[in-house]
């Protein structure tokens, strides 16, 4: 693209200001004496986004009281016949007002601010006075709030005059630009903000919005704009775009990556300018499922038409939508590709009522408002040609229209949306994990579903394709060859209209049915039913496909919660707690565990359980019972509900019986919510499938991870016979970081369970990490060691993606370990110790940092760990703000850190008199190489 033209370029006298002063200027009153300011921002606010380096700011001089006009020399209007000027301040029509005159002052054009310092650029069409001589004033008569005008920028003759092809238009947005933080609406030549939340970004370098690049064959459509979905917009003033109120068309084409839940009912907007609440302005939108929808406000009176379902657009495709207001027709019109899909049947006297509101594309006007952060009923994909026409346009010029856009793309077929998720965006931020694996794009939880077929792992996630918050949820779906280095692939399910999961796609598993074709099982959310938590099943629509890409649901559900469920004598299921499927083969009988909860008839929580189901053919299953009932009064921290029930086996004991691990994350719906997220309980006994019989060893709960952040467990054999488990490592953050950050939570490491020798529950990580390792051994000690020796040689290891294998024995400390994203002077740092007194093992975290944590006391977390032989083994892994460390096979620790400090990155050893009998640290390298 060439450059644009600059005001430096006209004829006109100091038309930048960039003199510093008023030369070429005449002043009359007080409200602009001394305003001209190379100041960048308010004070208050930021940022005015000047051309050059001064401009003139109303309010510099005399504030808001004050009163006067400043008004330029005579010009003699050559060129183009346009004049441009950036304006901002008050909104006052009357009294305050930058405009272009005669030279004896008659008012040829004339804008008022829009309560905004940032500057907008204004266009005239003043070509029926070429050659004549003009001046620009600027008037402010205007007391109170509010109460001043800014100029720059006055561009005389340069600016393009329009092309007659906007003929008809009030304007038209085609996003050509490829870069930047503004986009410029060809009809009024103006650049309109682009919102994105990393324009000023707060953990990382800041970046562009997600353009496009450009490619020929994708015609009209090449270089589009991508809208993330919860932080992307483009917003226009309520005066810079004049919309009739006799009659109208709105078009462009979307592409949709994913559909929002419809909060309040509200659509996600593509372009707006609505009160709906006044029933004033216009609204293009897309609802539930793709249902797409235009309205318009009277000021008397809402009208809406909305397409039928077999209209609905379809995720991750193109689709040209054009939306006709023809009161003179009495009908809203609807359009897709080109065919009228809706008509709305209206007044013929109706007009719209212009909302006193900006004009957005990619937000809505009105928004909901999700835990006080986040703004839904937002766009999520991609958005290009949006155009605003003057009349209503009929049903052969719609058709032409789309015909027209389809002569540009390459073989005249719409071209592929790209808009796959980019890691890339998060270039640099400072804690989001390297190799822990995360979602591409803004919200995961829990990971789940884990399957091995024909050599590759596949691993599912709860997946908010809109934004860094729990919403909207579908399966993310992504695959491995070694279970550490992993390739995104499109999200696996998603909640789909006419299906048993309309309103979420839920935590589940994965197994492989009579004929090895790997099955899904997920909680169906749906909620016109009680409860609203089911069992559905998903088939892969192409088993060959060794990626697994596309899978089909089955059109009813295969295990539904009742609630006169047999749970014991006295007892009752707590009905509406139903989720969370864990499934396994045993012989020719699937079986199939649910997370829920126990009460006693008279509704006092018992504990959570695993209810237990067998099933022959994986769609008709018959329930046998509890497998456990846990013991809230007892163990307050297990929870009044199960969820992610994993039952993997550990080995067989003496007498040849099978043992197995029961894994739960606890639930806590009657609350106290200071437990939720933070554990994983697990039990160890026998297994008897043939008398569907768990024998657990001890009714006593035994926790698997002390650090607070380790939750949301399932497993999977795979064909190395090895019981492993996924997990998700909660970030707790704050709204306002996971906001700010566009991204939140990761999933652990991927970990081998094994049975001891005493029979217990041993885990750790699996062999494959070491494939992670980035070189040589950043420091290797291989014979017994002082602690003060080992510090000597780590002190020039720095990093934040590292992993350290020690051991150390503990002499005569009472407290030894190592120092993690430790600052040099000590002020930061997380702290892996073991109290050798109480026979503990911990994290203190008091000096970690909390960048962003909505913890604001990190605190110590620890537990029993008993050293037999005084050694202790840990196996540390560092990457950002995760750290994950696993001690003697037996219990971990998996905690967070947000240092403030840029050169928390060190490593330091402690404890008097101990002795480090080996060390090894390594660099890591990322998980999506």
């Amino acid at each position: 693209m060439s450059e644009p033209a600059t005001a430096s370029e006209t004829t006109l006298s100091n038309p930048g200001f960039e003199t510093g002063d008023l030369s070429g200027w005449t002043t009359a009153g007080s409200a602009f004496d001394g305003s001209v300011t190379d100041d960048p921002g308010w004070g208050w606010g930021c940022c005015f986004n000047q051309a050059g380096t001064h401009h003139l700011w109303g309010f510099a001089g005399g504030g808001d009281a004050a009163t006067g006009t400043v008004t330029s020399e005579p010009f003699t209007l050559t060129g183009t016949g346009m004049v441009s000027a950036l304006v901002s301040g008050g909104r006052d029509e009357n009294r305050l007002y930058v405009a272009l005159t005669t030279q004896d002052g008659t008012v040829l054009h004339k804008t008022t601010g829009t309560e905004d310092e940032a500057y907008r650029r204004v266009t005239w069409d003043a070509r029926d006075h070429l050659g004549e001589q003009l001046r620009v004033t600027a008037v402010d008569q205007a007391t109170g709030g509010w109460g001043h005008i800014n100029l720059d920028d006055v561009r005389v003759g340069i600016d393009k005059a329009p092309d007659p092809a906007q003929e008809g238009l009030a304007a038209y947005w085609d996003f050509p630009e490829g870069e930047g933080s503004a986009t410029t609406e060809r009809v009024s030549q103006s650049a309109d903000p682009i919102s994105y939340v990393f324009n000023d970004a707060a953990y990382k370098p800041d970046s562009a919005p997600l353009w496009r690049t450009a490619r020929t064959e994708e015609g009209v459509l090449s270089g589009a704009l991508l809208f993330d979905g919860y932080s992307t917009w483009v917003t226009r003033a309520a005066s810079q775009t004049q919309i009739p109120t006799d009659g109208m068309t709105v078009e462009g084409w979307v592409a949709p990556r994913a559909f929002e839940w419809g909060d309040e009912g509200k659509p996600s907007a593509i372009v707006n300018q609505q009160d709906k609440s006044a029933r004033r302005g216009f609204s293009l939108g897309v609802g539930r499922h793709g249902v797409w929808q235009f309205g318009i406000g009277t000021g008397a009176a809402w009208y809406e038409a909305t397409v039928p379902g077999t209209a609905a657009l379809t995720a991750g495709k193109w689709a040209h939508l054009a939306a006709v207001f023809a009161p003179s027709e009495g009908a809203i019109t609807l359009y897709l590709n080109g065919e009228q899909v809706a008509r709305t049947a209206i007044p013929t006297d109706a007009r719209l009522a212009k909302a006193d509101v900006p004009l957005i594309i990619g937000r809505h006007n009105q928004p909901t408002i999700i835990n006080n952060t986040f703004a839904v009923n937002m766009f999520n994909g991609l958005i290009d040609e949006v155009k605003v026409h003057t009349t209503p346009l009929t049903s052969g010029a719609v058709a032409t229209s789309h015909r027209q856009d389809l002569r540009t793309f390459g073989a005249g077929t719409i071209p592929k949306a790209r808009m796959d998720m980019d890691r890339s965006r998060y270039d640099g931020d400072r804690y989001r994990p390297a190799y822990h694996f995360t979602a591409p794009n803004h919200w995961m939880n829990e990971p789940h579903a884990p399957i091995q077929y024909k050599g590759t792992y596949h691993l599912f996630y709860q997946h908010n394709s809109h934004g860094p918050y729990w919403h909207n949820i579908s399966w993310g779906h992504t695959v491995s060859e070694d279970l550490v280095h992993w390739r995104d692939l499109p999200v696996a399910l998603a909640p789909t209209a006419d299906s048993v999961a309309p309103d979420g796609v839920w935590s589940g598993d994965s197994t492989v049915d009579e004929n090895g074709v790997p099955v899904l099982l997920f909680t169906a959310g749906n909620d016109s039913r009680r409860p609203n938590q089911a069992t559905g099943l998903a088939r892969p629509v192409d088993p060959g496909d060794p990626d697994l890409v596309e899978w089909k649901m089955h059109p009813t559900l295969v295990t539904s919660q009742s609630a006169d469920l047999n749970v014991g004598a006295g007892r009752k299921v707590r009905f509406g707690d139903f989720r969370d499927p864990y499934v396994w083969k045993e012989g020719d009988t699937w079986f199939q565990l649910m997370g829920s909860g126990v009460q006693s008839t008279s509704g006092t929580d018992i504990g959570g359980t695993a209810l237990l189901y067998t099933s022959k053919n994986l769609t008709d299953w018959t329930y046998s019972g509890p497998l456990m009932v846990g013991d809230v009064a007892a163990h307050p921290k297990t929870g009044q509900v199960w969820e992610l029930p994993t039952f993997l086996p550990i080995g067989k004991d003496a007498q040849g019986r099978q043992r197995r691990a029961l894994l739960v994350n606890p639930a806590f719906p009657a609350g106290p919510g200071e437990y939720s997220s933070k554990y994983v309980y697990y039990w160890v006994g026998t297994w008897d499938a043939q008398a569907r019989q768990w024998t657990p060893d001890t009714t006593q709960p035994r926790l698997m991870d002390y650090g607070d952040h380790f939750t949301g467990p399932s497993g999977t054999v795979d064909d190395k016979g090895r019981s492993l488990v996924f997990s998700i490592a909660q970030d707790r953050r704050t709204e306002r970081a996971h906001y700010d950050a566009g991204w939140a939570h990761n999933a652990g490491l991927p970990i081998e369970l094994d049975m001891l020798p005493d029979g217990d529950l041993g885990f750790g990580p699996v062999e494959e990490v070491s494939r992670l390792h980035t070189g040589e051994p950043l420091l290797d000690i291989d014979a017994p060691t002082s602690v003060a020796d080992a510090n000597a040689r780590l002190a020039g290891i720095k990093g934040d993606t590292l992993h350290i294998e020690l051991t150390m024995k503990r002499g005569t400390a009472a407290t030894f370990g190592l120092d993690v994203l430790r600052s040099p002077g000590d002020e930061e740092r997380t702290r892996l110790f073991y109290d050798a007194p109480a026979g503990q093992l911990g994290v203190d975290r008091t000096r970690s940092g909390n960048n962003s944590s909505a913890e604001p006391d990190l605190g110590i977390q620890k537990g029993p760990l008993t050293l037999p032989d005084g050694s202790l083994t840990l196996d540390v892994f560092v990457d950002r703000s995760m750290v994950e460390a696993y001690a003697n096979s037996r219990k971990s620790i998996t905690t967070r850190a947000y240092p403030l400090r840029q050169d928390s990155l060190g490593l330091r050893l402690f404890g008097d008199d101990s002795v480090v009998t080996s060390m090894t640290v390594w660099k890591m390298g990322a998980m999506t190489d």
